[in-house]
């Protein structure tokens, strides 16, 4: 049975199992497509969270364009989802640049001729380089500067110059909790993160007025790749829910703000962290 006809079959549930991840994606469908018609683009689309996201879109009946830096990876992706059935085509695209930005809008725009959603995606902290602010270099200070929050104003700023002539469209922007409560050795991701956040409320008002809505979306901890059951333990103690959270649930959120039943919702910020950020937890 192909995917198409289990989709018809099952209505409102099912099940697409993603290569390189431990857990399959969970995708749950409130209306059979429900954004036909629609074009997409998702920045960082080839991360685990954003993959999701596009895998997410695009069972709902969008176009998505899978955008990264990485051919082989986007490719990737894109394949997965046209082998199920869905609709996406690949973006290669540096978010860090303003004219290889310019030049991937203008090409969905030549092929598609409209971008109603954007999700940015694209992001992340310094990894190994992670240490105290006295000890960081300024270098990998301004590279996660860059990737998150100047590349999220970016890539808003360009999508904007395409919605705003159509009066219509939404902007999603990824954050972080570590941008609402901070981090030690994480200070430059949290300020990115935090500033996508200020970000997100003056768009809104900037272009509330002209049909654009645009939200922030922040995650906590989701699981990524291969656990073990000890360490599946020690994610679900870090929240009050005693669960981990997964990528789709970060698409599910995506996929509402992106719906109709939202059309009333903008510059606000939605927490997917199973009550991690609320308070100190002892265990």
């Amino acid at each position: 049975m192909g995917i198409k006809s289990l989709l018809r079959r099952l209505k409102r549930h099912f099940v697409i199992r993603v290569k390189e991840v431990s857990l399959p994606y969970e995708i749950k469908l409130i209306k059979e497509d429900r954004f036909r018609g629609q074009v997409a683009i998702v920045t960082g689309g080839s991360g685990v969270i954003g993959r999701a996201i596009c895998y997410r879109l695009a069972a709902e009946g969008a176009l998505v364009y899978v955008c990264g830096t990485n051919h082989e990876r986007v490719s990737s992706v894109v394949n997965e989802i046209n082998e199920a059935g869905f609709q996406a085509r690949p973006l290669v695209s540096n978010i860090l640049e303003e004219d290889s930005v310019g030049s991937a809008f203008r090409q969905v725009m030549n092929l598609s001729s409209k971008i109603d959603l954007l999700v940015c995606c694209a992001g992340g902290g310094a990894r190994e380089k992670s240490c105290g602010l006295i000890e960081q270099d300024m270098d990998v200070i301004d590279s996660v500067l860059n990737l998150n929050l100047r590349g999220g104003i970016l890539c808003t700023k360009e999508a904007c110059k395409y919605m705003v002539s159509r009066e219509r469209g939404k902007i999603i922007i990824i954050s972080s909790t570590v941008g609402l409560q901070g981090m030690p050795a994480y200070s430059e991701y949290a300020a990115a993160k935090a500033g996508l956040m200020a970000f997100v409320k003056s768009i809104a008002m900037e272009l509330g007025g002209k049909g654009i809505r645009i939200n922030c979306v922040t995650p906590g901890i989701v699981q990524r790749g291969t656990i073990d059951e000890r360490q599946m333990e020690q994610i679900k103690k870090t929240n009050w829910v005693n669960d981990y959270g997964k990528p789709e649930d970060i698409s599910n959120m995506v996929a509402f703000l992106n719906s109709d039943e939202a059309m009333f919702i903008t510059g606000q910020n939605f927490v997917v962290d199973g009550g991690r950020s609320l308070g100190l937890k002892n265990n």
